[in-house]
């Protein structure tokens, strides 16, 4: 079960475009965030270690959304770095097989391509495209460090990927937020906000047990590298 976890690890952290035209967000990705963003409707399930887990219902949704928060004393530069850093996710999150990079830049955004290994007999491997930028979702949002959402597919990129792994499952909705909030002498509230539908068929029941787990792990490794990040400056 720990190696279930462990691949489902990577649906937590993504972490979209028409490659080469800007692609805006659509209504129900836009919606999504906003809901996302609102810190009304959180119901807490478990603070373990300093760490909160809570959970979100979505409107016309099956699946919650999910939301882990932390005090840190860490730059929030810093923990937006580590997660804009697509390509060297497979170095900082505990998941093997996972396959992590940058498929193209623009000024203020990222576009990336993961590729996710279920190890669960006659469970499909998940891929994904993803657009990420380093700031809030909207105007009214100044505390969010980063947000993304699911790319649609898009074959001709997906061919292009030689390494790729062929009989996946494309996941095409979902998004997340990174947000920190400032507090007082250099503590932030630092929560990692998401929902994403993992398609397939995985019974609801597995998909939230896995989810749980999924996100805080994810949550950890990336603190965990942004404090590592940051020790080195400091020393």
């Amino acid at each position: 079960m720990t190696r279930i976890f462990q691949a489902y690890n990577v649906y937590i952290l993504i972490l979209i475009s028409s490659y080469g035209i800007a692609e805006i967000k659509d209504s129900r990705t836009e919606k999504l965030l906003k809901t996302l963003y609102n810190n009304e409707g959180w119901v807490v399930d478990n603070i373990k270690d300093g760490i909160s887990l809570s959970r979100k219902k979505i409107e016309n949704m099956e699946l919650t959304a999910l939301m882990v928060k932390q005090e840190i004393m860490i730059p929030k530069e810093i923990v937006q770095s580590v997660v804009m850093d697509v390509n060297n996710y497979e170095k900082f999150l505990n998941n093997q097989g996972l396959i992590s990079k940058v498929i193209n830049r623009g000024i203020n955004w990222v576009d990336g391509y993961q590729y996710i290994p279920i190890d669960i007999p006659l469970i499909a491997n998940r891929e994904y495209l993803f657009r990420m930028y380093p700031d809030g979702h909207n105007n009214e949002d100044t505390i969010s460090i980063i947000h993304w959402y699911l790319l649609d597919k898009k074959q001709d990129v997906l061919v292009e990927l030689n390494e790729r792994p062929k009989d996946t499952v494309y996941l095409d909705h979902g998004a997340g937020l990174w947000v920190a909030e400032e507090i007082e002498n250099n503590i932030i509230i630092l929560s990692y906000r998401i929902y994403m539908d993992p398609g397939g068929s995985l019974p609801d029941f597995m998909i939230d047990i896995m989810n749980k787990v999924s996100v805080v792990n994810v949550f950890k490794d990336a603190v965990a590298e942004a404090q590592n990040r940051h020790n080195l400056i400091i020393q």
